[in-house]
């Protein structure tokens, strides 16, 4: 089936009945969590008890099955990642993503992709489609460094005038809070899914700084010691952490906010064993998809996905001096 557009995305939504039984994959970030609990209140709205599915490349079960279900809704999930679902072709399935189109999707889905429009996170088209929590999707928007690209500008600001806040108040006490709460609850998505579906306003955001501030703390931490303990792969900058909360994702978005022009890879332990990487360049004069893909050459078991400005992977323990080798020879080329 052709890609759709706005409209069509929005007609599939609109006919959703509480006669469905509806399914919501989303990505593990924020961008992806905000749309998922979207998608969730919009069927709640219809007498639909939606049940979600968080989706990740490095803890993906793929033996999870969706026959259960009439309607899939999918946000955030980059297309080299749909192959992970085993979607059952035979349902009804809106798939809406803002990811590079590196490969095709199943033409059986009703694919509403927003990459060629710009960089428009997945958060602010299901906001805008369900027209719900805008708050939500403007977190979800700039946790993906949306406020970076000025086709999110006019949205961001407008809603910023609206509630009379800045931008750095708004990811100060907004954003980091909700990003720092998954952070919290990354060994239990459905625990943080639970809890974050029940915050209805920005104020009752105060109740997750509990969950926030030991994250808060861990994060500052590793973003000190950034310079101190980078290592040169080139033209590459690499940050191996072990922390105690899996901060790679919070740390990883300052320290490249703070160094747009840097190529920066990040490693963290895994709890299988493995290593889990994330690139990051806010200049988007280097391509991290690419540059992970050439780290990965030759390496078993290994992953990778994303965008030119971030991406992520996972590679075994005992490989990462072959990673770091793999870097060094892609940057003499």
């Amino acid at each position: 089936m052709p890609e759709i557009n706005f409209n069509q995305a929005k007609e599939f939504l609109d006919n959703i009945t509480s006669e469905d039984k509806v399914a919501i994959i989303h990505h593990d970030d924020l961008d992806g969590f905000a749309s998922g609990i979207l998608f969730y209140d919009w069927c709640k709205n219809r007498g639909v008890e939606a049940k979600h599915f968080t989706f990740d490349y490095k803890e993906w079960d793929d033996q999870t099955s969706f026959e259960e279900f009439d309607k899939i809704l999918i946000a955030d999930i980059a297309p080299s990642g749909v192959e992970y679902l085993n979607l059952p072709l035979d349902k009804e399935i809106l798939y809406t993503d803002h990811h590079p189109k590196a490969q095709e999707v199943p033409k059986e889905l009703l694919s509403y992709q927003t990459v060629d429009e710009g960089y428009i996170p997945s958060s602010r088209t299901v906001g805008e489609l369900t027209e719900i929590k805008k708050w939500l999707s403007v977190a979800g928007t700039i946790a993906d460094a949306g406020d970076l690209h000025p086709i999110n500008q006019e949205f961001i600001d407008n809603f910023l005038k609206e509630i009379g806040m800045s931008l750095d108040k708004f990811r100060e006490n907004v954003t980091s809070i909700i990003t720092n709460t998954l952070v919290y609850f990354n060994k239990d998505p459905d625990k943080a899914f639970e809890i974050l579906k029940e915050i209805n306003s920005i104020e009752e955001i105060a109740q997750l700084k509990k969950y926030s501030e030991p994250v808060e703390n861990e994060v500052q931490k590793f973003v000190e010691e950034y310079e101190s303990k980078k290592e040169k792969l080139g033209n590459i900058n690499l940050y191996c952490l072990d922390p105690h909360y899996y901060i790679k994702k919070p740390v990883a978005a300052i320290i490249s906010r703070n160094n747009p022009d840097d190529v920066i890879i990040f490693v963290i332990p895994w709890a299988d064993g493995s290593l889990s990487l994330s690139g990051r360049n806010h200049s988007r004069k280097k391509d991290v998809s690419r540059i992970l893909r050439e780290g990965i050459k030759g390496l078993e078991n290994a992953k990778t996905g994303g965008h030119t400005s971030a991406a992520g992977g996972k590679i075994q323990t005992k490989d990462l001096e072959k990673f770091k080798q793999n870097i060094r020879d892609f940057v003499e080329q």
